[in-house]
């Protein structure tokens, strides 16, 4: 009987040269699916291979280190480098310009959007003033003595309707009887 011929040690087969092989047949299909999507993300990739985060991660940092994709920025965004990125858009056109006189038919909405923008302004000028005076009343209520948190529960129960008031007032009175502090 003859004896096979040994083969080197560099081309015996082993289980480590077909899982090694594998990984890098697994590598080159995620290098082509980057490239033609555009999309370096780890988690893209992931979904896209059906792989493991670790795997995705170490298969970015790869084409990272091989010159594929851009280190991440602030935000943790690559992008394609080289023959793979996506064209660069064109620059935009000269912008819209917006005539300066409109025509006459759109000056009776200019004027009205005019009239009341500036009322707007007025009463938030109104609104500033008032809330001034609010705050000066406030203080000087302070500085007679008053308790102005007591003075603003006042104000707001004031404002409620009267059987609002008593159905709040009753429940608290229940609570607080039920916790015993009355």
């Amino acid at each position: 009987m003859i004896a096979a011929p040994a083969m080197p040690p560099a081309t015996q087969p082993s289980a480590g040269d077909s899982a090694a092989t594998d990984a890098s047949a697994l590598y080159m299909r995620a290098v082509a699916a980057v490239q033609d999507s555009g999309k370096p993300s780890t988690s893209w990739l992931q979904r896209q291979m059906g792989v493991g985060y670790n795997t995705a991660a170490a298969w970015i940092e790869q084409m990272q280190q091989d010159g594929m994709i851009s280190t991440p920025d602030h935000l943790g965004r690559r992008v394609m480098l080289g023959e793979g990125a996506p064209p660069p858009r064109p620059a935009p056109e000269q912008q819209m310009q917006i005539p300066v006189e409109l025509p006459e038919k759109f000056r009776t909405a200019d004027d009205r959007l005019r009239l009341l923008i500036e009322r707007v302004e007025r009463l938030e000028e109104e609104k500033k003033g008032i809330n001034d005076d609010i705050r000066e009343v406030f203080a000087e209520m302070k500085g007679t003595g008053y308790d102005t948190k007591i003075a603003r529960m006042i104000l707001r129960l004031r404002k409620m309707r009267p059987d609002d008031r008593a159905e709040m007032e009753a429940l608290l009175d229940a609570y607080k009887a039920a916790l015993g502090l009355s």
